[in-house]
């Protein structure tokens, strides 16, 4: 058997104990490089949630989340913006809100309700919402208003001085602030001498109703119906008039189908008819008295 020398032995072990220690040093600079990544990391972790607290105080403080503190003072203007008001107007709306000053804090802070509430004020305002926005800070108003259904005139020829309004039961009178209605919100016309603002829901209602049906079993244009008589009641449609007497119950969907039979007929000749009498079982035709008609002619000839 092969022997080694010492000396071979010796080279051997050497060799073997420097690659050890070798092996032994690159795993303790890597180890220490593990360590000092590690120690980098969580410095720029700290570092970024610094960052990050300071950007957040500094954005949260920006001028662009506050408002103006007499932002109802004047309109229009950058902070405030309305919508859905048709019968309302801007300048009744920010006269109710003249009374409030802005706190001191970001829009996201501001308690809203009590706006609301001083808006709610307003007769024709059913529901109000406050958005509020940043970037700037501004506020959004949105009204639901309520449904106008009959207008009160003391004469054909003289404007509205109050609107009823109906929505689900509840009945609300508009003064004559709110008045002219917009375009867009139609009436049933009333003429009447009575005390209006005594009147029952019930009745409102049951007036409505009765134009509803008006219109729709005529196919007419409701112009107005006059109840300053309450026993003898005419209803001006677009091309012809009817009376049909007192409004009551039992009879008065019935005298207005009556009319049905003799309409076609009588829009044929309806510059000559006065009014259609729908008060008796047979249905009579009034014709205009010519001889009333002609010196109203001459004189205006």
């Amino acid at each position: 058997m092969k022997t080694i020398s010492p000396d071979r032995e010796t080279q051997i072990v050497n060799s073997y104990n420097k690659r050890k220690l070798g092996q032994l040093k690159k795993r303790r600079e890597l180890r220490k490089t593990k360590i000092f990544i590690a120690r980098v990391r969580f410095m720029a972790r700290i570092l970024s949630i610094a960052l990050l607290v300071w950007l957040f105080t500094i954005i949260v403080h920006l001028p662009q989340w506050y408002l103006n503190k007499n932002i109802f003072k004047f309109y229009p203007n950058d902070y405030v913006e309305i919508e859905g008001n048709k019968i309302v107007s801007a300048r009744q709306i920010f006269s109710k809100l003249k009374v409030f000053n802005m706190p001191n804090k970001p829009v996201y802070l501001i308690n809203t309700k009590p706006i609301e509430t001083k808006i709610l004020e307003l007769t024709p305002v059913k529901k109000v919402f406050i958005r509020r926005y940043w970037f700037p800070a501004r506020l959004r108003i949105v009204l639901d208003e309520r449904t106008p259904v009959l207008s009160i005139a003391p004469t054909p020829k003289i404007d509205p001085v109050a609107v009823f309004t109906d929505d689900d039961g509840v009945i609300k009178i508009l003064d004559k602030e709110f008045l002219p209605l917009p375009p867009s919100k139609e009436t049933y016309k009333v003429i009447t001498y009575d005390q209006f603002s005594l009147w029952k829901p019930s009745l409102v209602q049951y007036i409505a109703k009765f134009a509803f049906y008006i219109e729709n079993a005529t196919n007419q244009k409701l112009e107005y119906i006059d109840i300053r008589n309450p026993d003898d009641v005419f209803i001006q449609l677009k091309e012809v008039k009817l009376r049909i007497g007192r409004i009551n119950g039992s009879t008065t969907f019935s005298n207005v189908d009556k009319v049905l039979s003799v309409l076609p007929e009588a829009l044929k000749i309806k510059n000559e008819i006065e009014y259609i009498d729908l008060r008796w079982d047979n249905v009579s035709i009034k014709l205009k008295d010519k001889k009333q008609e002609q010196p109203k002619e001459k004189a205006a000839e």
